[in-house]
């Protein structure tokens, strides 16, 4: 009895028994704590994906290009908690939208919510925000031995709609390029190039001076060999529209047929079209017009078909359209002197029956030139300006500056250089030419 008695074999394992049952207990709390961490970080991609789509609809309601509708019918709020319940988290009750991983009954004791709200501000800054809140509530078990009896897990996401300033200046496909010693004024509008190449915002040369922009913005990326200049620029930012893409398409139908011009070609100088001469100008046998060494008042809406030269004695004054037929091109040789101005409006009896569903487009319209082969270059000087809208949908644009103060300026081709010192301002261009682009951010 005494050996049995001072007999220490097994203690080990009896202390063993001991210490592992709080380790045990301090495991499996660590367990339950990270089922918490699980659940929060769902409930955080639920409320980052609710605030997202919240936010991309909320841009879709935003103002926009005149004429143009949100085509999306539901609302924000809908659009928010449909994402978040695509990552399994409703309120009750509220389990049927499209692709939703909600069940139709939560574990005893356990409950969701998910609101949405549209701010005008967030942590001191003022704008468009959409904000997904989602929580879940659920039992404590282990964790009582703590006090708690439930544990809720909260999650914020907040996402913000950007809209980049509309563009004044806007490249189609190409890049919109910077080169020289040149400075760009457009405090009112943006610069933004539709291109999705790694230079779709091209900055080259020193002495750059492009702060006084409303935003500069490319669907792809930046190139700068000059300077620190890509800081600047909003990269893979969503396109935006051609504004005047109807007018495009429309042009494309439009021949010299009899059908459009009734009374074929005009006579020299040049005529514009109206009921009384429905013409298209054309020099004769050389299959070409050009403008010489003379004065040119002109007034209205004038069509050419063929090859059009704009010579350096040439002086161009007027409120005039410029609009090229397919096939026609536009040459600018030396420094004429030009003092353009788009008209105000267009009528129909201004234009073939063709263009006149598109006759609004034209408000302010200085040149179209359609072709491919275009590369326009428009200089600038107290004596020469463009005040309107330049349009050469398939060709580049190089652009040298116009000093004249107009408060509608703007150019969108397919490509855009600047150069020089050149000042941009659509404020008063019609609101059927002018167009947003947005983008939406998370910011929490």
């Amino acid at each position: 009895m005494r050996n049995m008695l001072n007999c220490r074999r097994g203690s080990a394992a009896f202390a063993t028994v001991v210490a592992l049952i709080p380790l045990i207990g301090a495991v499996s709390l660590g367990a339950e704590a990270g089922s918490w961490y699980v659940t929060k970080q769902h409930a955080q991609n639920a409320a980052d994906a609710a605030a997202y789509s919240g936010a991309l609809k909320l841009a879709c309601n935003l103002a926009g290009q005149t004429g143009v509708t949100c085509s999306d019918g539901q609302t924000v709020d809908y659009r928010g908690k449909q994402f978040a319940a695509q990552n399994a988290f409703c309120n009750s009750g509220d389990t049927s939208y499209p692709g939703s991983k909600c069940t139709a009954s939560l574990p005893s004791g356990t409950s969701q919510t998910v609101t949405i709200a549209t701010l005008t501000s967030w942590n001191g800054n003022s704008g468009d925000f959409v904000q997904a809140t989602v929580t879940q509530q659920q039992p404590a078990y282990l964790a009582k031995v703590l006090g708690l009896s439930t544990v809720t897990m909260r999650a914020t996401g907040t996402a913000q709609v950007v809209v980049v300033a509309n563009p004044c200046v806007l490249a189609l496909s190409d890049s919109i390029s910077f080169q020289g010693s040149t400075t760009v004024t457009s405090p009112g509008c943006g610069l933004a190039s539709n291109s999705t190449a790694a230079n779709s915002v091209d900055f080259t040369g020193n002495g750059l001076n492009v702060n006084n922009v409303g935003s500069i913005s490319g669907q792809g990326g930046c190139k700068d060999t000059g300077g620190a200049q890509c800081g600047k620029a909003i990269t893979y930012a969503p396109p935006a529209p051609d504004p005047l893409s109807a007018f495009n398409s429309a042009m494309k139908l439009l021949s010299t047929s009899t059908t459009n011009f009734p009374s074929g070609k005009c006579a020299s100088p040049p005529q514009a079209y109206n009921t009384g001469s429905t013409c298209y100008n054309l020099a004769g046998g050389g299959q070409a017009f050009s403008f010489g060494n003379q004065t040119y008042n002109l007034s209205g809406v004038y069509f050419f078909s063929g090859s059009v030269t704009i010579g350096g004695g040439a002086i161009i004054t007027g409120t005039a359209a410029l609009i090229l037929l397919p096939g026609s091109t536009l040459t600018i040789n030396g420094n004429p002197k030009i003092q353009l101005t788009g008209p105000a409006s267009v009528s129909t009896a201004q234009v073939p029956a063709a263009l006149s569903s598109v006759v609004s487009l034209m408000s302010r319209l200085v040149i179209y030139d359609p072709e491919t082969s275009s590369n326009v270059k428009i200089t600038g000087s107290s004596t020469s300006y463009f005040s309107g809208i330049t349009y050469v949908p398939n060709g580049d644009v190089t652009y040298q500056g116009s000093t004249q103060s107009s408060s509608c300026v703007e150019v969108i081709a397919k490509g855009v250089t600047l150069s020089g010192n050149s000042s941009f301002d659509n404020s008063g261009c019609p609101a059927s030419v002018k167009t947003q682009s947005k983008y939406v951010r998370m910011v929490q």
